[in-house]
């Protein structure tokens, strides 16, 4: 089960476009480049746990439309020879928009 997704996936979203790289270090979340935007900066602090949670446990993006979403976003990254392990740019992007569908779908019921 992955926490808050209404509130995780715009944060992973916004990290990976701006081509942040997350890594989890024992209990400390390391982030390159070393310097970020403060709005960033403060969202990383409020939801940390939850975020080292995801880098080290991996995300559990299930069947349907969730799945579909991460793994094509991954293996469009994947083509375009950019790095998707976990905490890359590309698998923040990845994460974020399945997150994004997931709870979209499980607040709206039927599309």
């Amino acid at each position: 089960m992955n926490p808050h997704p209404h509130e995780l996936a715009p944060l992973l979203l916004a990290l990976g476009r701006a081509r942040i790289e997350l890594a989890a270090h024992g209990e400390r979340l390391r982030h390159r480049p070393a310097d970020l935007p403060h709005d960033l900066s403060e969202a990383l602090r409020r939801h940390r746990g939850a975020v080292l949670g995801l880098l080290v446990n991996g995300y559990a993006s299930g069947d349907g439309d969730a799945g579909y979403v991460f793994w094509e976003r991954l293996g469009m990254a994947d083509e375009l020879g950019m790095p998707t392990h976990a905490g890359s740019a590309a698998w923040l992007v990845a994460a974020g928009e399945s997150m994004g569908c997931s709870c979209t779908n499980r607040n709206n019921g039927v599309r």
